[in-house]
């Protein structure tokens, strides 16, 4: 395992276990250590001090292990769009909180949607739960969003082309989005977050 890998498992960086190897950082992070000792199924009084058992006891999934993500009302649509409504918290989705440092995720900037449409199929279908990060709303090129556009609340990926910003549908046998839409600054747009995860049914 490389530097980056290792880094990666708590979210944290190159340098940082670069400091920790070469003896310069003494006294490192306590929850760093903690996703680590978690990750390897080691004890942390053994990893911190060489004392103890190593081997740290199969661990249960108690309450520790999962991040509470807000999940909300509000549908995206993937085909047309349809009116976005103020977001209504209405449940809470379980995620591994290791699962979350590992891609550098806050709980607390996360929500759950759902995908209504089939024009991002087969990306995102209609009913998946979409995961956007709330935190990031500075549009990438290629990068999948949940955007609000003339009112309307869409899923839909954002292509950057002469300075200019538009919309993309992975469904190019959707009669309505086979070309990507430019996005009009004058209509209004708010990026409410990138998307980070999907799921859905298989049939």
């Amino acid at each position: 395992m490389n530097q980056p890998e290792f880094a990666a498992i708590v979210g944290t960086t190159k340098q940082f276990v670069s400091q920790l190897e070469s003896g310069k950082n003494q006294k490192p992070n306590a929850e760093l250590l903690e996703g680590w000792a978690r990750h390897f199924r080691v004890n942390l009084r053994w990893l911190v001090s060489g004392a103890g058992p190593k081997n740290a006891p199969v661990p249960s999934d108690d309450a520790s292990d999962w991040s509470d993500i807000m999940g909300v009302r509000q549908a995206a649509a993937l085909g047309d769009g349809q009116m976005a409504d103020e977001y209504a918290e209405t449940h809470k989705l379980k995620f591994r909180a290791e699962s979350l440092r590992r891609k550098r995720l806050r709980a607390d900037k996360l929500a759950v949607i759902y995908g209504k449409g089939d024009s991002m199929h087969p990306t995102i279908k209609d009913g998946d739960a979409i995961l956007i990060d709330t935190s990031d709303r500075t549009p990438k090129d290629g990068r999948l969003y949940v955007i609000t556009y003339d009112g309307e609340l869409l899923a839909k990926r954002l292509m950057e082309l002469d300075g200019a910003w538009y919309a993309v549908s992975d469904n190019d046998t959707d009669p309505k989005w086979r070309k990507p839409r430019r996005l009009d600054p004058s209509k209004g747009i708010d990026i409410a977050g990138r998307i980070r995860w999907v799921a859905g049914w298989v049939d």
